[in-house]
C-alpha cells in the first residue's frame, strides 16, 4: 500500500514548521542589534509609556536576553519537530512501520505546538491529520489487491 499522502502531508508540516524556525531566528538576530536595543529604550521611556503609580521598568537588557532566550527555545523544538517527521516520512516509505509513524506524528504534533507557542499550530494540525490517517487507514487484503 502506497503511503503518499501521509507523507505529503508530513512533508508540508515539516515545511509549515519552518516558520518557527524563521520567527525565531530573526529574534536571534535581532538580540544582538545595538539599534534595536536603542529604539526599545526610546520606546520605553516615551511619555506615552509612563503610567501613573508606575515605580520603575523592567530593564532593556533583560527584556532582550528574555527574547533571545525565548528564541532559542523555539528554535530548537522547532527543529526537533521537522527531525521527528522527517523520521516520520522514513517510517511510511515503503509502508515500513505506519502505525509507529503515526504515533509519533500525533505526539509530536501536540507536544511542539504548546512547545512552539503555537507558532507552530499550522504544521502541528498537518502533522496531526497525517498521523491520524496514518493509524486510520487499513492495509489492503493480498486478495482485494488481486482482483482489482
Amino acid at each position: 500500500m502506497k503511503r503518499t499522502v501521509e507523507i505529503v502531508l508530513t512533508i508540508i508540516g515539516m515545511v509549515l514548521f519552518g516558520l518557527p524556525v524563521l520567527v525565531s531566528s530573526i529574534l536571534l538576530n535581532t538580540k544582538d542589534n545595538p539599534q534595536v536595543k536603542q529604539e526599545l529604550e526610546n520606546f520605553m521611556n516615551s511619555p506615552e509609556m509612563q503610567m501613573e503609580g508606575q515605580e520603575s521598568m523592567p530593564e532593556i537588557s533583560q527584556m532582550i536576553d528574555a527574547m533571545g532566550s525565548f528564541g532559542m527555545f523555539v528554535l530548537i523544538a522547532a527543529l526537533i519537530a521537522i527531525g521527528l517527521g522527517i523520521l516520520s516520512a522514513l517510517f511510511l516509505k515503503g509502508n515500513k512501520k505506519p502505525k509507529a509513524a503515526g504515533i509519533i506524528l500525533i505526539v509530536t504534533a501536540i507536544i511542539f505546538t504548546f512547545a512552539t507557542v503555537f507558532i507552530g499550530v499550522f504544521g502541528g494540525a498537518v502533522y496531526l491529520i497525517a498521523g491520524i490517517v496514518a493509524l486510520v487507514r487499513k492495509p489492503k487484503n493480498p486478495a482485494e489487491e488481486i482482483s482489482d
